[in-house]
């Protein structure tokens, strides 16, 4: 330790030599620009209080600016987030933003619906890193009335915001779906305009939402009021993010003998999930459009990785009204569910399923302590709920009831998630036996449940 010390300790004299040296040579402006230009240690000390959007622009000056801007980049990982709610009073309202990194922590305040869609953009524009995947959960008046809360919201513009590639000639590969990025909500077209082409975002129009601000002690479940959360994933080391769509013309080719009557292409899971058939897949988040039969492609997907996998596997989502996503190339079916499969030795997930008879606080810890039991790292990790929308308020006779004892277990963790028409989800404790006791849920699917609120704890290590 001591040795350690001290060659840190060289090393930072070594820099305010250098930087002492260069100083000098800046004495007069002719030099400014040389040292600019070459001096690695100062042009890193410069560009390391710049945020994402910033350090893009940065990078285009020169050779050396571009390199460091590389590097900062590639050092940050920590996932940041946001959660804004509306609520009328008198003629006011309350809004609240969060980013979480270690650069970067931000409060904002509004007095009115348009003012939300300002500190959205705010909020982008000073994150410190670019996601490859945004989870974005809003109520539904932000799908259906935008104008409300985006001053510059103009329909015509964001169907337009990026320019289609050329046709293919023969013999070209298909057009990657990330290069793309056409959405098929104006709201998210209008969204993606800050963020990056390769940024992956999937967005729930739902009844209610939950979300982590800064200047709460504990996670807010909004049931009625306006509002959205975000969470956003930069590049980790040892984690892989595999984003989806799932058409109602999917027939899967599964780890059992279940096929439609229609006569349709068949294909492997794999294909459509993007994940490597001898992958392990952590965690499995899905949204979907409509109920769920038995003939559903979603029925497959999830009965083919419990059944691969050996019920090894946290699965959580919810059925939601709206879902916002990319267009899928060449493909014209109706998509009925979108998600995300976490694979990688970085990724570390638990799923956790709180039942209908779980009804009073005592019970609801007891359970919520179990996912504490599995001694997933907190420090980068988030974690994610979804509540039917006959719970909340509603079930317990007071709000916010389930989101605060996931706070008490998990004071450092976010949570975010929503209220939808059903749940997705079940009982994964690592470490633990998981085949003991199973669900049945609805119609004997020991995923798909009612009255029930299912957890999600995600972490990632780098």
């Amino acid at each position: 330790m001591e040795r350690k010390q001290l060659n840190d300790e060289k090393t930072d004299s070594r820099e305010v030599e250098v930087f002492l040296k260069n100083k000098a040579m800046c004495s007069t402006e002719e030099n400014i620009g040389q040292v600019l230009s070459t001096n690695h240690v100062i042009v890193e000390r410069i560009l390391n209080w710049l945020a994402g959007l910033d350090l893009n622009s940065c990078a285009q000056v020169c050779k050396l600016w571009n390199n460091v801007s590389k590097t900062i980049k590639g050092r940050r990982h920590s996932l940041y987030w946001m959660f804004q709610v509306s609520t009328h009073s008198n003629d006011s309202s309350i809004m609240d933003a969060h980013i979480n990194s270690s650069d970067n922590k931000q409060v904002y305040a509004c007095g009115r619906n348009s003012e939300v869609g300002a500190h959205f953009h705010n909020i982008l524009i000073k994150a410190p890193v670019e996601p490859q995947l945004g989870l974005i959960f809003c109520n539904d008046c932000f799908f259906f009335k935008p104008h409300h809360y985006f001053v510059n919201f103009n329909v015509k513009l964001t169907h337009h915001h990026r320019k289609r590639k050329k046709p293919q000639k023969k013999g070209e590969y298909e057009i990657d779906q990330s290069e793309r990025m056409k959405y098929n909500k104006p709201v998210m077209n209008f969204l993606a305009k800050h963020f990056p082409p390769s940024c992956y975002l999937l967005g729930c129009a739902v009844p209610g939402i939950v979300g982590t601000p800064v200047n709460y002690s504990a996670p807010v479940e909004a049931e009625i009021c306006p509002g959205f959360s975000g969470v956003f994933l930069p590049v980790i080391p040892g984690v892989n993010v595999h984003p989806f769509t799932v058409t109602e013309d999917d027939q899967f080719v599964a780890s059992f003998n279940k096929r439609r009557k229609k006569q349709l292409p068949m294909k492997d899971v794999s294909e459509i999930i993007g994940v490597p058939s001898d992958t392990e897949v952590k965690c499995l988040l899905l949204f979907v459009r409509e109920v769920l039969e038995d003939d559903c492609p979603i029925h497959t997907l999830i009965e083919h990785y419990l059944i691969k996998q050996e019920r090894n596997i946290a699965i959580g989502g919810a059925v939601v009204p709206e879902l916002g996503y990319p267009y899928t190339v060449n493909n014209k079916s109706c998509v009925i569910a979108g998600g995300v499969a976490f694979s990688g030795e970085g990724v570390l997930a638990a799923s956790l399923l709180i039942e209908e008879h779980i009804n009073n606080i005592s019970e609801l810890e007891t359970k919520i302590r179990k996912l504490k039991a599995c001694s997933i790292p907190e420090k980068q990790c988030v974690g994610f709920m979804f509540a039917c929308c006959g719970r909340g308020s509603f079930f317990y006779q007071r709000s916010n009831v389930e989101a605060e004892i996931f706070h008490k277990v998990f004071p450092n963790v976010p949570l975010f998630g929503l209220f939808g028409n059903g749940e997705l989800g079940i009982d994964y404790l690592p470490k633990k036996k998981n085949m003991d006791s199973i669900s049945s849920g609805i119609n004997g699917k020991s995923w798909l449940h009612a009255y029930t609120t299912v957890f999600v704890l995600l972490s990632f290590k780098n």
